[in-house]
């Protein structure tokens, strides 16, 4: 019964603020509304691009934010080895963040370099930005050279060590479709 009284008392409370939001729009002139356009590409969410899984989530009535994330697991125990986000940034570029589990070896770096037959290439060193509830994050700014890397090559080893006294966890993750996906939901 208390629920019902609560709920109406605030009734009129509620009906105040529509009549206001409605007086507020028959106020304004008609073309400071904003204005909500369709994205380029209607891409669902969860839609998968290789082994990339959109994500993305409304910021407000006419934003919303998306991300694409690779998750490695552990088959016997669904433990977490590593969550890769990617961001889209301007002008084709692209944030990458690396979750492990908390507990990594933070002086120990989380790295990259792409799998491919050049021995040469150079190893790219992630900053570790935070570790927070039961991850640490590393990012890495992708600028347009490194994007065009991501589309040259199918795989990314990525590694760290999950402790002090651990030998380097390196995993394999697939970056066929990276720049792909980045473009779709930067059009969102």
């Amino acid at each position: 019964m208390r629920q019902y009284i609560l709920a109406a008392a605030a009734l009129p409370f509620l009906a105040f603020g529509a009549i206001a939001q409605e007086t507020e729009a028959e106020d304004a002139p008609l073309n400071t509304a904003p204005q909500i356009t369709a994205p380029a590409a209607d891409i669902p969410n969860n839609a998968m691009f290789g082994d990339w899984l959109v994500n993305c989530e409304a910021v407000s009535v006419t934003r919303v934010a998306c991300s694409i994330v690779q998750q490695l697991s552990l088959s016997e125990n669904n433990q977490l080895v590593v969550r890769m986000v990617a961001i889209p940034a301007p002008e084709g570029t692209a944030i990458l963040l690396a979750q492990v589990p908390m507990g990594a070896y933070l002086p120990g770096g989380a790295v990259y370099r792409f799998d491919n037959e050049d021995e040469a290439q150079e190893q790219r060193s992630m900053i570790w930005q935070r570790c927070l509830g039961d991850l640490c994050e590393a990012a890495i700014q992708l600028d347009a050279d490194e994007m065009a890397l991501f589309a040259e090559n199918d795989t990314l080893l990525f590694g760290y060590r999950p402790d002090v006294e651990a030998e380097p966890i390196v995993v394999g993750l697939d970056i066929s479709q990276f720049n792909e996906a980045i473009a779709a939901i930067s059009d969102q």
